[in-house]
């Protein structure tokens, strides 16, 4: 369970609304929604990103030291992650051996032996004719070794590739009333789509493959579209689906 789904959690057991804690902690309702979507970038820090833990800990009456090992230990794997990409983008290029070309080295064996078997052709009949005086005549046979043509590679065998069934879009249009309220929207891989407070009559369009992942501030002060047909929820944390539905989303 994420930071964030343990303080949504938290709050939710307390029965409280993000309204409430809002007032109960003088922690703006926006960044309280971007907290539990996981989303401390709006503290101004880890200083007082622990500092607003520790109050929020302090309202729904749940013990502060566990939420905040786990936001440490993610910290801690974030800036680990950093380091390792920083070292790859300075790592040069491998430079690999470069390896013998086999066809050029049999094409070399082929001349030599061509090449030995013309000298013989054209050597041979000189001897013969210095020893025709000596001995009865004798009838060579020269024989050119014929050069053994190259062995083709094989081909392999073609792998079919398995096609996988293509991800059904979910097109959504989520419109502010009244005062608005803040947003905030992954896909299905959990990237943001989305960040924001929406002013009032401003319309958000989001269109992705698979599932959606919205948290709300204020679900009465949303229109949610889904595929063309207009849905109505309280749900602060709900997933909306490509079948045309809406289901609240789980605090793990």
């Amino acid at each position: 369970m994420s930071i964030g789904s343990e303080l949504t959690a938290a709050r939710e057991r307390a029965d409280m609304t993000i309204e409430q804690l809002s007032a109960a902690t003088r922690i703006r309702t926006g960044l309280l929604v971007a907290m539990e979507a996981d989303d401390f970038s709006r503290c101004g820090g880890n200083f007082y990103a622990r500092g607003h833990i520790r109050s929020i800990a302090r309202v729904v009456k749940a013990d502060p030291a566990p939420l905040i090992a786990s936001f440490d230990a993610e910290q801690a794997v974030e800036e680990e992650k950093s380091r390792r990409e920083e070292r790859a983008a300075v790592k040069g290029p491998t430079l690999h051996p470069a390896r013998p070309r086999w066809a050029v080295v049999v094409g070399a064996i082929l001349v030599s032996l061509m090449g030995w078997g013309m000298v013989r052709l054209f050597t041979l009949p000189n001897d013969i004719e210095a020893n025709a005086s000596k001995t009865a005549t004798t009838t060579a046979t020269v024989t050119t070794p014929t050069p053994k043509p190259t062995p083709k590679p094989s081909a392999s065998p073609t792998r079919t590739a398995t096609k996988k069934p293509p991800v059904l879009k979910t097109e959504l249009v989520l419109t502010a009333k009244g005062d608005g309220t803040y947003l905030t929207v992954r896909d299905r891989k959990n990237k943001r789509l989305f960040q924001g407070h929406l002013g009032p009559g401003i319309a958000q369009s989001v269109t992705s493959a698979g599932d959606i992942r919205i948290s709300v501030g204020n679900p009465a002060n949303l229109i949610v579209t889904l595929n063309g047909k207009r849905i109505n929820t309280k749900l602060y944390r709900f997933y909306a689906h490509a079948n045309g539905t809406l289901s609240k989303s789980p605090s793990s």
